[in-house]
């Protein structure tokens, strides 16, 4: 967020001042108004994250391709971005202006639909493992060898977030027609709409944040703890900037520009910080909550889940949380959850 910087001419007496030293009085006070600001700031993130919360559930909703005219609508939307938008594939693959791969079979899809015009805006994908070849599950296991991607025992209980495609063309069809937020125009010329502009431009970052909130649902509820994504370099400097970091395992790759191969470990043990630093974000990503506890359900639920987790820690060269190190005796208390990877193996 940008910050207003306050500009003021400097007098002869401004800047004996400022050559002054600088006394401990001087940085007790500094450091006074700092923690005064921390204070004021996290008294209003709640506030500010219930109203974008609710303007994002108010405008957008997240459904699941469950249904083969659904289906059907994601290989279109999908063709729409990555063929006519981007032109990252050739039409004349697709001439049935249908974009899909051999992984579709194996995955869970979701949409991302406009509520005032039924618009659907977006999709992405939650790929699930091949488990008579789990080494040959993920298309990031074509673009990486790095061990925590290609392990068996690891890629039995992940899942991959591919896929996601946001069309521009059709936001600016639903803004044309009515406003992707309800309002009659986002003509920033018009004095009246600057700050229905401003609101916009703070909230489709959100739309992305949407799509993969369905995958990571998806994955935590169906009880894959561990995923992987290629993701732009944007992608995941706006996702660290919300709480979630995606570390970077592995060489980055060209695929239609650079892509950096990535993995969470524990999809639950990423919720730690978020809620912290993007509380708006966190309550989307999460649905205030609810996925957190299926996540941590799916990975204490089975104690090869949770080992296969700890071993990607270690793989990946990333500390193990504490919780992950102790035995499983501890949470039997717990609601027990086991996903399709944990029933897998326990059959």
């Amino acid at each position: 967020m940008a910050r207003a910087q306050a500009v003021a001419k400097t007098t002869n007496s401004d800047l004996n001042v400022q050559s002054a030293p600088v006394t401990d009085a001087d940085m007790s006070g500094i450091d006074e108004r700092e923690d005064k600001a921390g204070r004021l700031k996290q008294l209003l993130m709640p506030i500010a994250a219930r109203l974008s919360y609710g303007v994002y559930q108010r405008y957008f909703e997240i459904i699941r391709a469950d249904t083969p005219e659904l289906r059907e609508e994601v290989y279109r939307l999908r063709y729409q971005v990555y063929v006519v938008e981007h032109g990252f594939e050739k039409a004349e693959d697709f001439p049935d202006k249908i974009e899909r791969d051999e992984y579709d079979g194996r995955s869970l899809h979701v949409l991302l639909c406009h509520r005032q015009s039924g618009t659907r805006l977006g999709t992405a994908r939650l790929v699930r493992p091949n488990y008579a070849e789990p080494t040959k599950s993920f298309p990031i296991q074509n673009a990486s060898d790095n061990p925590v991607i290609n392990d068996p025992e690891v890629s039995l209980y992940a899942a991959e977030l591919s896929r996601l495609a946001i069309s521009k063309d059709r936001m600016k069809e639903c803004n044309r027609a009515r406003g992707l937020f309800g309002w009659a125009t986002l003509d920033p010329t018009i004095r009246t709409n600057r700050a229905r502009v401003a609101l916009s431009r703070l909230l489709l970052p959100y739309l992305s944040v949407g799509l993969i909130a369905g995958v990571i649902e998806l994955a935590a509820e169906k009880g894959y703890p561990i995923l992987y994504a290629i993701m732009e370099p944007f992608l995941i400097k706006n996702m660290g900037r919300i709480g979630i970091t995606f570390p970077i395992v592995g060489e980055a790759v060209e695929y239609h520009g650079l892509r950096h191969p990535t993995v969470l470990p524990s999809i639950a043990d990423t919720f730690g910080e978020m809620k912290k630093i993007d509380r708006a974000a966190w309550e989307i990503i999460t649905n205030r909550g609810r996925t957190q506890d299926l996540a941590l359900d799916a990975e204490i639920g089975d104690e090869a889940a949770r080992q296969a987790v700890v071993r990607a820690f270690h793989l990946a060269n990333i500390p193990v949380p504490i919780q992950l190190t102790t035995s499983t005796d501890a949470t039997k208390s717990k609601k027990r959850l086991v996903g399709e990877a944990g029933k897998t193996h326990a059959a």
